[in-house]
């Protein structure tokens, strides 16, 4: 468990260093020079994973495995199993979600603390 843990704040803050690494130079690239434009840019960067994450989550939740499937009759066996592998896979689709959000929040974070870092 404790293992998870590390392992899941560790894809947090690597996804959100390099998140902010990729702002910062498109910030230097577009010869930003206020503290403002940086804080916007980190502000969209953020906006921008979670956005990712949702898409992640709405796509596990439409889900279908075979197309034209839903219609025909499947033995109870072919639905429990169907059924476990859609839960397999919306946990790890919610478990990147999670991931995702958590560093747009990270940057959004950043966002708000660079005017006050750079006075």
């Amino acid at each position: 468990m404790k293992n998870q843990i590390v392992r899941f704040i560790s894809i947090i803050l690597i996804l959100s260093f390099v998140s902010a690494i990729i702002v910062l130079i498109i910030g230097l690239v577009s010869k930003w020079d206020t503290t403002i434009q940086f804080s916007n840019g980190y502000f969209y960067g953020g906006g921008v994973l979670l956005v990712i994450g949702l898409i992640n989550a709405m796509g596990a939740r439409t889900d279908d495995r075979v197309p034209g499937m839903q219609n025909s009759r499947i033995t109870t066996d072919e639905r429990q199993s169907s059924y476990q592998l859609l839960r397999e896979d919306i946990a790890k689709w919610n478990t990147r979600m999670v991931i995702l959000g958590i560093s747009g929040l990270v940057l959004w974070g950043v966002a708000a603390l660079i005017p006050q870092i750079w006075k």
